[in-house]
């Protein structure tokens, strides 16, 4: 059985991942405290934005990314020679499949949809067929400003789930495929729904 976890870094689920599990392959990013223990990483963002004091990444990023050479793959957008490890995130490959009848692809420039580095480590799990795919740190709320990226992966879910591909959440607070009911527009007030949207109980 192919089991992938897509890891991220919010410390209310994040220890709950199955680091050091055989059974499981353990995916996430590079600048995590939890990196020894990852299969794959994924450094999706741009080279010349990272390059500057503004990306707050930690002061030995770089020469951590140079010494991965005897072990597993860094996707990122290209190969670079000085990232021995880096490989390009395979996005035909991914689109062809995982994205071939998006709905937007036939009117819109939009053909596909990544809204976070979850969601390029989700996309792949479904195109090399897991069957089973868990979900551990991503809370996605609105006070650490990750909420835009809960709609995205909610449709990856739903799309992995199609697939035949069961998905784990993990037993703790996530804001995944949850209703964010808080202020929401109703007439000239704003109601609260904390189950579902029209209910107030």
């Amino acid at each position: 059985m192919k089991q992938i976890a897509i890891c991220g870094r919010s410390p209310s689920t994040s220890g709950m991942a199955p680091w050091k599990n055989p059974n499981w392959e353990c995916w996430g990013v590079p600048w995590d405290a939890n990196w020894p223990d990852m299969d794959r990483l994924f450094e999706i963002h741009p080279r010349e934005e990272l390059e500057k004091a503004t990306a707050d990444r930690p002061s030995d990023y770089w020469e951590k990314l140079q010494d991965y050479i005897d072990w597993g793959p860094i996707y990122m957008h290209r190969h670079w020679d000085d990232i021995p490890r880096s490989v390009p995130y395979p996005f035909d490959d991914v689109n062809a499949d995982v994205f071939a009848d998006f709905p937007r692809a036939p009117w819109d420039d939009q053909k596909d949809w990544y809204g976070s580095s979850p969601a390029y480590m989700l996309a792949l799990a479904i195109h090399e067929k897991a069957d089973r795919i868990g979900l551990w740190g991503i809370d996605c709320t609105t006070q650490a400003d990750y909420d835009y990226q809960n709609d995205n992966l909610a449709y990856l879910i739903g799309f992995a789930q199609g697939r035949g591909i069961e998905v784990l959440l993990p037993q703790g607070p996530t804001n995944l495929l949850k209703f964010n009911g808080v202020d929401i527009p109703f007439g000239t007030t704003r109601l609260t729904y904390p189950r579902r949207y029209g209910f107030l109980q």
